[in-house]
């Protein structure tokens, strides 16, 4: 693209901004425009409250579902043996061992979320489920608007969480996090959600570092049929979607589309950086605006399956670059995958899982760094004039992620009690089509009067990933089970680094499981940490060495009978070679990534769930807490609260509704050392649901009420940007109807 047709692009999208005029590169226009001061005493109160009364916890699903899962429309019950053998089904996981495994013998601290506790939890994307889960948190960033998730007492971290979508690693290379693109990752298809809280990469690699996540998909036999669903809710917020599933002789083939619109929170900011200047816009409000197209494809024929996603959306910087509030600004994020697996046997011992598979990350960033008539009061360039940017000062930057990627998984049975896996992986990573657009001399700063072709923001790059990793499943005894793992992985730009777990399973009572678990994880330099160039405030730097953890944990589960169980879990966590960013105090000299920090975390989760249909039909509680202390040379960590839980209950008030309620509770978040501010204040966020069903044919209407009490709230901001913290939605609404042919 030439200087000129880029300059006169970007200025044509800052004079129309007002009638919508921005130029949609990625956004498939023709198909949008059819488709168109709670404290420690009250949450410990609360847990003891539930504690005493024996909370009962969830293992049986009411009648009505045993029905549609049995097709036995004649009876309403099933035999004792029947119901274990669907208990043990809905309790294997894959996530923990890579292959089916039941969530007590597991050797990790997992949960399990089902399709129907999203559904009842009124839960539209993963941050809206993460936050329910034991260790888990979610806060929203401020320059690009992203929702981050935290886990386990570190803030901001996405980088250090693996996010799968039916095993397929979503983190990007860029980063090696996943907010930017997956932040809103719909739940209407997921059938359940795995996760493990701990470390993973012993047998997934980098990012496997504090907790992994694995979003696992309807199949064709869990819809069978075309569902389809619109709704409508606070802040002009509009979502349209599609899935389908059925069974053709040998294929099955899965579907999903779903299109999101909102004009997102619009608050206002009284002070940022550059509140006393002429050239501020504050008091303004926040742009939280966003469009998402998202489709998901699933396909098996036999024993080869096929996954496919393709995902469009654009989002607004909330705030802005560095906190200061602009009027302009834009993200523009695509995204496609494709993957092929097959699994066959080699004799009655062996089995063998391979498979490729391809992703692709397009980036826009068009960000405007000062609002118009930003002027510097300096010389930059040496002209004779100081700095003027009567448009604002704005850059553009671009560049696309690729991974191509191969594994070949193999499980032999040496014995029935003991099973042995040997895995090799291997992946391609490419950072190209890097463009860099600008007004201004990213080197120096001076203005160039117009938006110019600039030299590149990142560099140019690509690395090789080879690994090999085993693992060995024993069951020792009947109530002994041993498993012990190592995984290698040698980077082509940095050295090696490798990372062994073992973890212990002793059923020491009986309905009493104890968990004695070690591991080792690591989270590999981004291409952003190592080939940043070009920026005036921070730099890459190519001789980064991986961020290091190491995990002790133990846990503790009771099973008082069949539908009362608790778990409580506790961690230690010691992280060294931090990446983090390291400024100079001389004002031009620009900071650079370095590997300096290093942190202890320790803590307790507790959660216990009730299956109380016995008393009320489809009724259940679920309760948990999370105690964190985290801490770096001596200061506690910032931006993360010490006591945190949830407190939910569902019911089936009639045959025809449902209703739940659900709270969240946070204690206070302390700040940063060298932040003069009280600590960011606790909170309480109540959120109600109902679900009418069964009125009409296979229609539902879902009516979801968030914050209920309308609690005002806010997201810890950085020191000396705002005057006040990021601030949250209020009560809020969604309305959604769906029916299934």
């Amino acid at each position: 693209m030439g200087a000129g047709k880029a300059g006169q692009g970007l200025e044509l999208r800052k004079r129309n901004r007002d009638q919508g005029l921005i130029n949609q590169k990625y956004k498939l226009e023709n198909i949008m425009i059819i488709i168109k001061n709670i404290k420690l005493t009250y949450i410990v109160t609360l847990i003891l409250v539930f504690m005493f009364c024996s909370v009962e916890l969830f293992t049986v699903f009411a009648h009505d579902e045993i029905e549609n899962r049995f097709g036995n429309s004649s009876s309403l019950t099933m035999d004792f043996e029947d119901e274990l053998a669907w208990l043990r089904e809905e309790n294997y996981v894959n996530i923990a061992t890579k292959n089916p495994i039941e969530m007590s013998k597991a050797p990790s601290i997992v949960t399990v979320i089902t399709a129907e506790e999203i559904e009842n939890i009124g839960a539209k994307t993963l941050p809206d489920i993460i936050r329910t889960v034991p260790g888990f948190d979610i806060i929203k960033d401020g320059d690009f608007g992203e929702i981050k998730i935290q886990a386990r007492g570190v803030a901001s971290i996405g980088s250090k969480i693996k996010l799968l979508i039916d095993g397929h690693s979503l983190n990007m290379p860029y980063d090696g996090a996943f907010e930017f693109f997956f932040d809103d990752l719909p739940l209407k298809n997921v059938k359940k959600i795995e996760i493990i809280r701990g470390p993973g990469s012993a047998l997934y690699g980098a990012n496997a570092f504090l907790a992994i996540i694995n979003v696992v998909t309807k199949d064709a036999s869990d819809i069978d049929g075309v569902k389809v669903a619109t709704g409508f809710g606070t802040y002009d917020t509009q979502e349209y979607s599609v899935s389908f599933g059925k069974t053709f002789r040998d294929i099955d083939i899965t579907g999903f589309a779903d299109f999101y619109n909102t004009n997102g929170l619009s608050e206002t900011i009284k002070e940022d950086q550059m509140a006393r200047q002429p050239f501020s816009i504050t008091p303004g409000d926040t742009d939280d605006s966003r469009n998402k197209l998202d489709f998901y494809l699933k396909s098996t024929y036999k024993n080869i399956n096929f996954i496919g996603k393709y995902m469009n959306k654009d989002t607004e910087p909330f705030v802005g670059s560095s906190f200061i509030l602009t009027e302009d600004g834009e993200n523009k994020f695509n995204f496609v995958m494709g993957e092929v697996n097959y699994k066959f046997d080699v004799g009655e011992r062996l089995s063998v899982k391979p498979r490729v598979y391809y992703d692709q990350y397009d980036m826009d960033f068009l960000v405007e760094q000062f609002p118009d008539g930003f002027v510097m009061s300096s010389d930059l360039d040496g002209d004779g004039d100081i700095e003027e940017f009567p448009n604002g000062k704005i850059a553009q930057g671009l560049a696309t992620n690729r991974r191509l990627g191969a594994e070949i998984q193999m499980d032999y049975d040496i014995s029935e009690n003991n099973t042995f896996t040997l895995g090799f992986d291997y992946k391609w990573e490419r950072q190209d089509n890097v463009t860099h657009h600008a007004n201004f001399n990213p080197i120096n700063n001076a203005s160039l009067g117009s938006i110019q072709d600039v030299v590149d923001w990142i560099g140019e790059a690509y690395r090789q990933i080879w690994a090999i990793y085993i693992q060995d499943m024993w069951n020792i005894s009947d109530n002994i089970d041993l498993t012990i793992g190592i995984r290698h992985d040698h980077y082509s730009d940095f050295e090696g680094t490798t990372n062994p777990r073992i973890g212990l399973v002793w059923d020491f009572m009986d309905d009493f499981t104890l968990k004695l678990l070690y591991g080792q994880a690591f989270r590999a330099p981004s291409l952003k940490e190592l080939y940043l160039i070009s920026n005036p405030t921070l730099l890459g730097n190519p001789d980064l060495q991986p961020e290091t953890i190491r995990t002790y944990e133990v846990g503790l589960g009771h099973k008082f009978n069949k539908r009362i169980v608790a778990n409580v879990n506790y961690f230690f966590n010691v992280i060294r070679d931090e990446i983090v960013m390291v400024f100079s105090n001389a004002p031009t000299v620009a900071g650079v990534f370095e590997n300096m920090g290093g942190s202890n975390i320790q803590g307790i989760e507790f959660e216990t769930k009730a299956d109380l249909s016995d008393y009320w039909s489809d009724a259940y509680i679920f309760v948990n807490y999370t105690y964190q202390d985290a801490e770096s040379k001596g200061d506690p960590l910032p931006d993360v609260p010490k006591h945190k839980g949830n407190i939910g209950i569902n019911a089936g008030i009639t045959k025809y509704l449902n209703a739940n309620l659900h709270t969240f509770i946070s204690d206070d978040r302390v700040r940063a050392e060298k932040d003069t501010r009280s600590d960011s204040p606790g909170y309480a966020i109540t959120n109600l649901t109902l679900i009418a069903k069964d009125f009409f044919k296979d229609m539902k209407v879902k009516a979801s009420l968030f914050n209920l009490f309308d609690k005002k709230y806010d997201d810890p901001a950085p020191a000396n940007t705002i005057s006040t913290d990021l601030p949250r939605q209020g009560r809020t609404f969604f309305i959604e109807v769906e029916y299934k042919f």
